[in-house]
């Protein structure tokens, strides 16, 4: 069960892989077409996600899309379309619910060379610290930014955080978190300088930085080089203390959405996981640290394989799965079967089969299938689950049900993604523009029954640095610990 297509930390790479692409040529929208795809979006967006108006009234979306409708009235380039279409659909404040990728105007942007906004930055405990700055500038990483351009933190992040589809301001700060530039060009267009007032030491300072080239953003300094959680990893840390670092759930090499969870990805990512307990196993491990950071989701074909190791009944990813049914529904569901015909597809057949025999509109529950303990060899020792700010979609959802089962125990900080949540994306297309339009089809309750959207919550929290160094602290907290018992 595919919760999130294109998860939300694959920003930063989108960011960078843009710059290698044809640039979008600008061609006008007309404003019938305009007007046209706006009622498309929100007509697709009433009847298909599973409660658009869960977190803000009908009569919110209702005004601004008078008001968006009537201001359609010149053509419009494909940018501002983009632009706009994307503040309306994160009016829900639900993540799923957003434009499928970037504006088309990122990648001539950036393949000019920009210019764009010199500063990295991380948002948490109500601090906007610099991460990142050009080398020899009066900013320093480490700097606490509290204003730009003459507007102080509250003002300037609203205004960023107005195009990030997010159910809280800490998710939609971690997701700025990763591409500040793209939003900051988002909101402010091209500039060739910003102000800044930072503070250190106590003593505050106003600034005014020149843009860089797009180019440059990877010679920015840092604080120090910050280690790593890319890329899938397993080995033992101490004679009796394994780690398992699963990496994303999809293949990250994969071309296109569709062959990043084929039945081939899926037996590859199931044949390190194997090897990895297997291996574990004949160590004598007693101890497994799961680590699910900077982990930005993907599909239940990939983590159920690496939970039914360790786990000791029956288990699924929610107690409840909302679905509403609709016409844009049934449509990309029978898509993604077209698309890959030799899939595993039993939910997705299921669902079509539930559509055909209720009416468009309705919210119908699901009932999940259970996925099996593995049978045979199992990992019988003690698991230790490590989740942080930059978990995400099918990350929480796994790290949630080891932690509702009594699997494992979950440790960190609190996750900025929910556990129960709207979830499960499909898509629409735009007739004129041609934009994919992302919406959550289904509400989905975690194994605990926890009704109201929230996110997970570590057993025990380990420390979290603002800013990334070169240790692991979290880890290094974590091991400590298990040298104590």
């Amino acid at each position: 069960m595919r919760l999130l297509a294109q998860p939300v930390c694959a920003l930063a790479a989108a960011l960078l892989t843009l710059s290698t692409q044809a640039c979008a040529q600008e061609d006008h929208v007309t404003a019938q077409q305009a007007r046209e795809d706006l009622d498309h979006l929100y007509h697709g967006l009433r009847a298909s996600a599973a409660d658009l108006y869960s977190e803000t009234p009908e009569s919110v979306f209702e005004a601004r899309y008078q008001e968006m409708r009537a201001g359609y009235d010149a053509p419009i380039t494909p940018h501002a379309l983009y632009t706009d279409f994307q503040r309306f659909t994160a009016l829900a404040r639900q993540s799923h619910n957003r434009m499928d990728g970037l504006s088309p105007g990122w990648p001539a942007f950036f393949s000019r060379g920009g210019p764009i906004f010199p500063l990295r930055f991380q948002v948490a405990h109500g601090e906007v610290i610099v991460s990142a700055a050009p080398q020899g500038s009066a900013v320093q990483p480490g700097d606490r930014l509290l204003a730009l351009n003459g507007e102080p933190n509250p003002v300037w992040l609203q205004r960023l955080t107005q195009h990030v589809s997010a159910d809280t301001p800490a998710l939609a700060y971690s997701i700025l978190s990763q591409g500040e530039f793209y939003y900051v060009w988002l909101e402010y267009g091209v500039r060739d300088n910003f102000t800044v007032e930072i503070e250190r030491e106590g003593v505050a300072q106003t600034l005014t930085l020149d843009a860089i080239p797009a180019e440059s953003m990877w010679e920015l300094e840092e604080i120090e080089p910050g280690f790593s959680l890319v890329g899938r990893e397993a080995s033992m840390l101490t004679t009796t203390t394994a780690y398992l670092r699963p990496g994303p759930f999809f293949d990250v090499d994969a071309e296109t959405p569709d062959q990043a969870y084929a039945p081939a990805a899926v037996q590859r990512f199931t044949g390190f996981i194997d090897a990895a307990f297997e291996r574990f196993i004949e160590t004598g491990a007693t101890d497994l640290i799961l680590d699910l950071r900077d982990n930005p989701g993907g599909d239940i074909s990939f983590s159920d394989p690496v939970v039914a190791w360790f786990a000791d009944e029956p288990f699924r990813f929610a107690s409840d799965f909302r679905v509403r049914v609709s016409a844009q529904t049934a449509a990309s569901i029978q898509a993604r079967i077209d698309a890959n015909p030799d899939g595993d597809h039993d939910v997705s057949r299921d669902l079509i089969e539930l559509f055909a025999n209720t009416e468009p509109g309705d919210l119908v529950s699901y009932d999940l299938p259970y996925a099996q303990p593995r049978h045979g060899q199992q990992f019988t020792g003690n698991v230790h689950v490590l989740v942080n700010r930059n978990s995400f979609s099918n990350a929480v959802t796994t790290a949630a049900l080891i932690q509702d089962y009594s699997f494992g125990t979950i440790y960190g900080e609190t996750t900025r993604d929910m556990a129960t949540t709207f979830g499960a994306m499909e898509y629409f297309t735009l007739p004129h523009s041609g934009f994919r339009v992302g919406y959550a089809k289904a509400h989905i309750i975690r194994p605990n029954g926890e009704q109201e959207t929230h996110p997970v919550t570590p057993d025990v929290s380990l420390p979290a640095p603002t800013v990334r160094g070169a240790d692991d602290v979290m880890l290094d907290a974590l091991l400590a610990r298990l040298a104590e018992d």
